[in-house]
Order: C-alpha cells, then structure tokens, then sequence
C-alpha cells in the first residue's frame, strides 16, 4: 500500500457538519430528481464549497476522517477514484434516504509520478521546480451516493492538461510563504496567484483542476430519478 499520505495527510481534522446556505441564484429547477433529497459535501476543501455553493443549492458540509492510502499498484485516474470511493464508504455509513453525498480526490501526475499534498516547504518547491516550463496531468475524481441505494456508489472522473510558464524561485517561494500549498495536489491552486501568474494553457475543465469536475457533478444530478 502507497502511505504517502499517512502522516499528516487526512480528508479533515475532527470537523463538524455545518449546513451551507449560498446566496447564488438555485439551480434546482435544473435538477428536478433534488427534490425533498439533502445535499452533503463530504469534503473539508473550500474549494469544493465554493464550487457546490455555486448551485445555489443548500448543502451540509460533513467532511469524513480516513486515512488516504491506495495500493502501490494504481495508476493514473485510478488513483483518485479509489480514494473518492474511500471517502464515500465512510461518508455513507448510516446516511439517510434521502441524502445524496459527494466525495471527491485530486492528483497531479508528471514524470509517471502523483503529486499529492506536499508535507513540507521543501517537497512544495521542489513539485513546483518540476512542474515549472512543462505539462502535466489533473485528475480530479469524484463519488455520488443516493441513500435508497447506498450501497451503489456512483463513480467517475475528469483529465485537464495544465502548462506552465517558468516558475521562478522568487515566485515559488512566495507561493509557499504566503497562499498555503499543503492541501493541494501538486503543491498549487489553479485559482490562487501561482496559477494566475504561472499557468500559460490549460486544455480540459478549469474546474477540475480546481477540484470538481462541475460539468460531470451537475450532469450526474440531472440523471437522478
């Protein structure tokens, strides 16, 4: 088992469930299989929150407790939907019928390598160094669980490409100072200052690489019956 992740690296640190209202117009006539169902985000992310409270739809936040840890064999999107998975068998443990929960993981992969969370300053410049000048790979999957059936667990994921410009020391090192690059895949956010100053393309979902492939989330929400 890869247990790269094992040491600081958990989905939260004792949070408590916290039910969201967004002041965005609702997108539930959009999604009329939403009707009388709860929403639950069971991410401690605020990247994520963003993106769902962009639905204009109330959720709770319910952020679960695992260690994030997969078999050394995966590869590539595997990665990420295993622990997707992970996350939604403890999420969805005593989950009510008429709840939906979503879970999700993001990696980088460069080199044949996966980026996670970098643990320190210096395993965060150094992912930063070797995804200055080049392209590599966002993966972002992610679970539904409809509680009539928790036992199925709705799984998929999205791919963008993401390519940087040359990411100077001096920028990385503010980078890591001053935006916090520990819970981040690939030691960055495309959202904050190292992806609006070092990210010259991107091919695929802004979104995905954020943390959510928003597209395959609203999609799968429509086809609820």
């Amino acid at each position: 088992m890869n247990a790269s992740r094992t040491s600081v690296l958990f989905c939260t640190i004792n949070a408590r469930p916290m039910l969201i209202q967004p002041d965005t117009p609702s997108a539930l006539p959009l999604i009329p299989g939403m009707k009388n169902r709860r929403l639950v985000l069971a991410s401690a992310s605020p990247r994520r929150q963003a993106l769902i409270s962009a639905l204009g739809i109330p959720f709770e936040l319910r952020p679960v407790d695992v260690e994030e840890v997969y078999p050394d064999e995966l590869q590539g999107p595997d990665i990420p939907r295993f622990l997707s998975e992970l996350k939604a068998k403890e999420a969805a443990r005593g989950m009510s019928p008429e709840e939906l929960i979503i879970t999700s993981d993001t990696v980088v992969q460069i080199d044949g390598l996966t980026l996670e969370k970098p643990q320190s300053r210096e395993e965060a410049a150094d992912m930063l160094r070797r995804l200055s000048g080049r392209t590599h790979e966002v993966t972002t999957a992610f679970c539904l669980v409809d509680g009539r059936h928790s036992d199925r667990i709705t799984t998929d994921h999205d791919t963008a490409s993401v390519s940087f410009g040359h990411v100077s020391d001096e920028l990385a090192s503010h980078y890591i100072q001053f935006h916090q690059p520990f819970d981040k895949a690939g030691a960055y956010g495309a959202q904050d200052l190292i992806g609006m100053c070092g990210i010259h393309s991107l091919k695929g979902s802004f979104y995905t690489v954020m943390g959510l492939p928003m597209h395959k989330i609203f999609s799968a929400l429509q086809s609820l019956d």
